[in-house]
């Protein structure tokens, strides 16, 4: 087994856990510490496993599929580490990395609606960290090809370092105003509750509108859409 792959395992038992003591926070029931720290733990592994993908495409281990896939010794450092998110299995931990940051700042909020919120928040990250069991980026291939594959030619951009990340932060934000939502659904705790959400629906809307907004920009000016 591959450290990033035991990252992602320990990872993904962090989030199995998380979720199962943030049950009593969605009954009523008194903050989960347990779940707390459970999260905490889940968001530190997977920006490691983040961290360590992007060091495998940089430093150009080939010996990986999906680096081998996505990579190449002609792409410069800065597009060979916006390389880790070109396919499926590296924007799926790139969404799971903000995702467990975005929890992290709801962790930061008072209140027992927003330690209810993370159940759904550390629902999210089971799912997507289901989706890294089946689709792991750090498979190890059989053969080491001695370069890799490299970039598609219209991903070869300068937005390619900026548009995903920002892109992918607005998907994880967005998740917190529906957690935030449906735990005062469960709870029936209607008072109050918009101002808790409304900063994260603004956040969320800014941050995945300038995402869209920058996917418009490249798309115009390398795809020719505005011809």
């Amino acid at each position: 087994m591959s450290p990033g792959e035991l990252i992602l395992k320990l990872a993904f038992v962090a989030v199995i856990a998380s979720v199962a003591f943030f049950i009593t926070s969605l009954r009523g029931k008194r903050s989960a510490t347990a779940g707390v720290w459970a999260f905490r733990i889940h968001a530190v592994l997977v920006t490691a496993a983040m961290g360590l993908l992007s060091y495998y495409f940089v430093a150009h281990h080939f010996e990986y599929e999906y680096v081998a896939n996505y990579s190449s010794r002609a792409l410069s450092p800065a597009l060979a580490f916006a390389s880790s998110w070109a396919g499926q299995e590296g924007s799926v931990l790139l969404w799971a990395m903000f995702g467990a940051l975005v929890g992290l700042a709801v962790l930061r909020q008072p209140g027992m609606l927003t330690r209810a919120a993370m159940f759904f928040v550390s629902l999210m990250q089971f799912f997507l960290m289901l989706l890294l069991m089946v689709r792991s980026p750090f498979r190890l291939s059989v053969v080491v090809p001695p370069d890799g594959k490299g970039l598609n030619p219209l991903l070869e951009d300068p937005w390619m370092v900026i548009h995903p990340p920002v892109l992918f932060l607005g998907y994880a934000a967005m998740l917190v105003p529906f957690a935030i939502a449906a735990a005062a659904l469960v709870r029936k705790e209607y008072k109050d509750w918009d101002r808790t959400v409304w900063p994260w629906s603004l956040f969320a809307v800014l941050t995945l509108g300038t995402g869209i907004v920058l996917g418009g920009i490249w798309a115009f000016a390398v795809l020719g859409w505005g011809g």
